[in-house]
């Protein structure tokens, strides 16, 4: 007997009234600590589309991101960062592809340690079932 295969996209990201398509998530950082945004403890082969933007939070502008993206086929993590803004609101985005993605952290440095930030995350996570 053939094994059935199947192939499904799972979104990790928010919602609004009258609003469809790409919409990110809002996630708040504690300053100088790493955040685990995304987990994936599935087995299953995927390709995955992250979408990160630097937000300012209150008085704040957009802090630069310090970004680390886990897969599966490396012990190494992939860093980047997503830069800030000097503009308050206007924080700067990057969009990552990934295959066969574990897990998304996210990391904002605050050398006074009091200042706020955020980031808002879109995943888009393809996977098979039983494929080869």
């Amino acid at each position: 007997m053939k094994k059935q295969t199947h192939i499904e996209s799972h979104f990790v990201q928010g919602n609004g009234i009258d609003q469809n398509g790409n919409i990110p998530a809002l996630f708040p950082l504690r300053p100088n600590q790493t955040e685990i945004i995304f987990s994936d403890e599935t087995d299953n082969h995927n390709k995955t589309l992250i979408q990160i933007t630097s937000i300012g939070v209150g008085a704040f502008p957009p802090f630069p991101l310090q970004v680390f993206i886990f897969t599966e086929d490396s012990f190494i993590p992939i860093i980047e960062e997503v830069q800030g803004s000097e503009f308050f609101n206007e924080g700067n985005t990057r969009a990552f592809q990934v295959e066969n993605f574990r897990f998304l952290a996210i990391r904002f440095n605050d050398e006074v340690g009091q200042r706020e930030a955020a980031a808002e995350v879109f995943i888009q996570k393809t996977f098979c079932i039983d494929c080869g």
